[in-house]
């Protein structure tokens, strides 16, 4: 009888861990949680998305940006050598002017002969 006894125990052991492993039950308030839980984590992955997309749109306006400001610095140089080229035309034109004014109020002092 010994024998027939550690058979039963086995084979109610061997039915209670066929059971228990395939037991997909989860108490009420548990199921909730991971409900709840798997809303938020949708719901995070959402702006996660919403995030990495804004942000990529952001680097390419920093980009565009950054583009735009070495272009307007090139242009704010070209401008400034065009400045100091016009000044130095300028006082050119000034210098010239003045050289035959002078020459001439001295060669009118001068009596003819």
């Amino acid at each position: 009888m010994g024998t027939g006894r550690q058979v039963a125990v086995m084979m109610v052991l061997t039915g209670l861990l066929l059971g228990l492993g395939g037991c997909d039950w989860w108490p009420p308030t548990l199921q909730e949680r991971i409900g709840q839980q798997d809303v938020q984590i949708k719901a995070l992955v959402a702006e996660k998305e919403s995030l990495q997309k804004r942000a990529m749109e952001l680097a390419k306006l920093a980009e565009s940006l950054r583009a735009q400001a070495t272009q307007a610095e090139q242009a704010n140089a070209s401008l400034k050598s065009q400045i100091e080229q016009m000044k130095a035309e300028l006082e050119a034109a000034k210098a010239v002017k003045k050289k035959p004014t002078s020459t001439a109020k001295t060669g009118a002092a001068k009596p003819k002969r």
